[in-house]
């Protein structure tokens, strides 16, 4: 009986040697720098967004119908310390008459979108618009478009800007269309230096009944430079018009 006593308690030695043995010395721990370290550290970001819609459908006691639709969304996208985030924006709206043989319809759309990060910013936009309107056998048609943008960093700045419209029409008598369109740019450095640019075109059809036909078209540009004590412009124009059967 003492023998087994003896054995349980050198187990109970060597098993607690064995424990301590194992233990890390302090030259083997393994370091965690803390969270607030600088290269540890990176912006928070906050994002939001949300979007609606909607439509609307009339119908009156003479059997006209009135339709409308409508929708938009934002978002964002912060860094919680402010240094950068996006911004954007988008509206949609549907108009629509309809009463016999007259009809009436409008389309339009835009969005906008913005954002900005260390020494740069940049802010965009665009448009369409669409009409139509028939009354008997009279139709006009009438779309535009615009975009623009800007972009501003620690060297200077840019801008664009550009617009098209366009028209068809077709009534007793007589039948055409007309399409117009222009576009300017600027370009400024911090340093002086600069340019800029502007062009127009334009152009228009009409057929008369008898058959004749009757066009017309423009254009225009101009642009400026300028870069220490150099300065240079230049402008062009042209007009052209034709009258035949």
């Amino acid at each position: 009986m003492r023998v087994y006593l003896v054995k349980c308690v050198l187990s109970v030695i060597i098993l607690s040697v064995a424990l301590v043995s194992a233990r890390p010395a302090s030259s083997d721990a393994i370091y965690f720098p803390p969270d607030d370290h600088e290269e540890h550290s990176m912006p928070v970001f906050e994002q939001s967004a949300a979007s609606n819609t909607g439509t609307q459908t009339v119908v009156g006691p003479d059997g006209s119908v009135q339709q409308q639709n409508f929708g938009s969304s934002q978002s964002a996208n912060i860094a919680s310390d402010l240094s950068s985030g996006q911004l954007s924006a988008t509206n949609t709206q549907q108009q629509s008459f309809q009463s016999g043989d007259k009809f009436h319809s409008q389309n339009a759309a835009q969005g906008q979108s913005a954002s900005f990060d260390t020494g740069k910013q940049a802010l965009a936009n665009a448009n369409t618009n669409t009409n139509v309107v028939r009354d008997g056998a009279s139709v006009r048609e009438e779309t535009s478009g615009g975009a623009g943008s800007s972009i501003k960093t620690a060297q200077g700045s840019q801008a664009s800007q550009a617009q098209t419209n366009s028209e068809s029409f077709k009534e007793p008598g007589k039948e055409g269309s007309r399409t117009t369109g222009s576009a300017q740019s600027q370009n400024l450095g911090l340093d002086g230096t600069g340019s800029a640019s502007n062009a127009n075109t334009g152009s228009e059809k009409i057929v008369l009944a008898d058959g004749t036909v009757i066009t017309k078209s423009f254009g225009s540009s101009s642009s400026f430079q300028t870069s220490g004590n150099t300065k240079a412009s230049s402008m062009a124009q042209t007009f052209s018009q034709s009258f035949g059967g």
